[in-house]
């Protein structure tokens, strides 16, 4: 409980919330795993680069852990089981100095509630 999963094949390209293709390996695993723990409940974080203004950051954060929600509830996934939040830029867990470093905070987090 309160642990933080963080996924790096769970990242978004720049200025998107779509999610990669790439992703869906990683969707199925984490679906899978609600599903075996049906009693876990999850919060979704949503992050950015700092390559954007707070609002922005903020707003497209927050559409990525939607983004990563309404997947897990289409299916099937119970909505009571999901929130999701927006941090936008003020969580990095790499330098926003290189392209990989931003590529890696572009990124949706699962925290075990």
């Amino acid at each position: 409980k309160g642990e933080k999963l963080v996924i790096p094949d769970l990242a978004f390209e720049a200025n998107s919330y779509d999610i990669p293709p790439g992703c869906q390996a990683v969707l199925g695993e984490l679906y899978d795993y609600l599903v075996e723990n049906a009693s876990i409940k999850i919060e979704l974080g949503g992050h950015t680069n700092n390559r954007c203004d707070d609002e922005y950051c903020n707003k497209l954060s927050e559409l990525r852990a939607k983004a990563i929600a309404d997947q897990l509830i289409k299916k099937g996934i119970s909505p009571n089981r999901i929130t999701y939040k927006g941090y936008g830029k003020v969580a990095p867990r790499a330098t926003n100095a290189t392209s990989e470093g931003r590529r890696y905070n572009q990124r949706v987090e699962v925290k075990i509630m």
